[in-house]
């Protein structure tokens, strides 16, 4: 999934996403289905409207939930490995 960030007249940011050639309406199930399958979003485009410091906001955010997602992974596996010293110990 590619999340493509276009600039409308008014100034507000839009989303979509890209699979393949295919370009759709942004949908967060989609994108949480992603995360969930993926654990990371990388592909971003920017249309030229959009600004440096806009670009810099939307990829802060991004890395932002790739954060989040690592965090939980990794809280998921400590818990993991945790259950698994328990049932070795008893």
């Amino acid at each position: 999934m590619k999340l493509k960030f276009n600039k409308i007249e008014d100034g507000t940011i839009t989303v979509s996403s890209v699979h393949g050639d295919v370009e759709t309406d942004f949908n967060y199930i989609e994108m949480i289905e992603y995360l969930y399958e993926n654990n990371l979003l990388q592909d971003m485009e920017y249309c030229e409207e959009i600004t440096e410091d806009e670009k810099i906001k939307l990829t802060e955010m991004i890395s932002k939930i790739n954060a989040a997602i690592v965090r939980k992974e990794n809280a998921d596996m400590n818990v993991q490995v945790e259950a698994e010293d328990i049932v070795e110990a008893g």
